[in-house]
């Protein structure tokens, strides 16, 4: 039922965007660009007005009409046809430049210049100006509707048609839920569906529905005479973010096809060991070594409000190396075995509550880049198998992850650290570049920003306008460029903890500190992107100073491992 209200509800917004294309962006776009074929011939203003129409919160909106009179091919034609964009707006200035220029040729008998359809000699117009600023505005809802209603729409067909899968999967095997989802039905786990059809039907819609505007401000000239409409060009470039999503997969699949996982033993258990093979689509060179990931998460759902939050929290993983000379020919592929221990005490697939379940889920990545194929792994317990309730508590409590584990964790976020015998922190080294994704999209997003910023100095605009991009332009771009540049490098030794700081080869700085000057470490999150929270790890000197050692963090657990292990090193010291 939830899932058939939501296409109901995604419904409206893909008939409304579809019917604000189809009769007020597309005909517009339309003439303007059969209008540059016709011809100009003179003709006479016989009335024209400027109709100012206020609306309810003080705003205002004009529309300039007029009717006059040509001659074609030997007759004569009325029209009343201004432009090709009808109705009243107040977008730039082209009502009120029309109007001056048309008042100052009514009643006489000055000509002036219409164009006219050769095919149709009845229609013609006096302004076959390319408006870009309305057409972008009405861009936006042909655009941007029928992609929310499709989302909306398609999220709720899946999930209706899963629910159903699913129901019907457990009517058929009612004792065995490890064949309750579709991806473990056929015997091996198949890999989530990596939806690059739907990245591409999105690029195709931005660029059917954005392109026809952006190649129409490149051949009118407007570039030419003002830097303003470049503006226009702006949504096209939406069209990276599905490109570049469908271009992660593509690469995906061009080394893996589509990943399955035929397991020794069904369901998997606890405690027990993960034997299998993982069947490739393709071919592997033998230089290539997969990494597969294999982690428990803990999803707990908040209510905040009238909606609600879910937070991810890895309770266990593990990290293997498979190199491709291990793999062996099979029906379509290769097939690489797979042996991984699976500790105890870790919770199956489903926790009781609603409110806090757990996946399993492994993760296979290629090294030539691409998204990781993630398949969901059925871990259960048999019916016999029954635990205390320190058991369970112990079970939906993340594990603390060993010096290994805690290496592992952090290469995978782009921080190198080095421990002692004792297992104390001796190095955190944190390089520049190792939020590539995210600065590079700041740096790309600044640039656009501060190109704005100053066609709107060179154009004019108002000064708010002005101060509003003239202070954020900086910051975004100053601040993907510090995430580029910025470097954090600790060294620990037993008298002394060391923090360099530096900006590429620009600018740096020192700070140190004896385990006096330390009152403890402490670990927070200080920034969260959709399901995901982001860790920190931080000092408390006596200077009152709280430096960050090392930030970028995804599991709570390893923040806290990380600040226990410095608290010992100060408490050594």
């Amino acid at each position: 039922m939830s899932g058939g209200c939501m296409m109901l509800f995604g419904l409206p917004f893909i008939l409304g965007g579809l019917a604000a294309g189809w009769f007020l962006y597309y005909p517009a776009m339309s003439d303007w660009w059969s209008a540059r074929g016709w011809e100009e011939v003179p003709c006479w203003i016989e009335t024209t007005d400027l109709k100012t129409t206020r609306g309810s919160k003080g705003g205002s909106t004009q529309q300039v009409t007029a009717t006059y009179r040509y001659e074609y091919a030997g007759r004569t034609y009325h029209s009343d046809e201004v432009s090709f964009y009808g109705g009243s707006d107040n977008i730039g200035d082209f009502q009120q430049r029309a109007h001056a220029q048309i008042r100052a040729h009514a009643g006489q008998e000055r000509a002036f210049c219409c164009y006219v359809n050769p095919a149709r000699p009845e229609q013609a117009v006096l302004f076959r100006d390319l408006r870009w600023g309305l057409l972008l505005l009405l861009s936006v809802f042909p655009l941007v509707f029928p992609l929310v209603g499709f989302g909306v729409s398609i999220g709720g067909w899946r999930a209706t048609r899963r629910a159903r899968l699913e129901k019907n999967l457990a009517a058929r095997h009612p004792a065995e839920p490890w064949r309750w989802k579709p991806e473990w039905a056929d015997g091996a786990v198949q890999a989530t569906p990596d939806a690059l059809l739907l990245f591409m039907a999105f690029a195709c819609w931005i660029l059917l529905v954005q392109g026809p505007l952006a190649l129409a401000i490149l051949v009118s000239g407007e570039l030419s005479r003002s830097l303003l409409p470049a503006l226009g060009l702006l949504p096209t470039l939406l069209l990276l973010i599905p490109l570049s999503a469908a271009w992660r997969r593509v690469k995906t699949r061009r080394v893996m096809g589509r990943p399955r996982l035929l397991l020794k033993d069904t369901p998997l258990k606890p405690g027990h060991t993960l034997t299998g093979d993982l069947l490739l689509g393709h071919m592997l060179s033998p230089l290539d070594t997969l990494e597969v990931r294999v982690l428990c998460e803990r999803l707990t759902t908040r209510r905040q409000g009238r909606g609600t939050s879910t937070t991810a929290e890895t309770l266990w993983e593990h990290v293997a190396e498979v190199p491709a000379t291990e793999a062996r020919r099979d029906i379509g592929g290769v097939a690489l075995p797979l042996r991984i221990e699976l500790p105890d005490h870790l919770p199956c697939a489903v926790i009781g509550s609603a409110q806090d379940t757990a996946v399993w889920r492994m993760e296979v990545s290629s090294p030539q880049g691409g998204k990781p194929a993630v398949l969901t792994l059925p871990v259960f317990r048999s019916a016999g198998e029954t635990h205390s309730a320190e058991q369970m508590a112990e079970a939906v409590a993340p594990m603390v992850p060993d010096t290994a584990q805690l290496v592992a964790r952090l290469r995978s976020n782009g921080v190198l650290t080095e421990f002692d015998a004792d297992g104390l922190l001796t190095l955190i080294d944190c390089p520049p570049g190792r939020f590539r994704a995210f600065s590079l999209f700041l740096i790309l997003f600044g640039i656009i920003w501060s190109v704005i910023f100053i066609v709107l100095v060179m154009e004019g605009a108002p000064w708010p306008f002005r101060l509003i991009w003239g202070i954020t332009a900086p910051l975004i771009l100053g601040f993907g460029l510090w995430t580029w540049l910025h470097r954090r490098r600790v060294e620990i030794t037993r008298d002394e903890l060391r923090i360099l700081s530096c900006i590429g080869p620009f600018y740096s700085w020192r700070e140190s500190y004896a385990p006096r000057h330390l009152v403890g470490f402490m670990h927070d999150s200080n920034m969260k992107s959709g399901n995901q929270c982001y860790y920190r790890v931080r000092g408390e000197t006596t200077f009152g100073k709280q430096p960050t050692l090392i930030d970028g963090i995804t599991e709570a657990i390893t923040a806290a491992t990380l600040a226990q292990r410095l608290e010992d090193w100060r408490k050594r010291g």
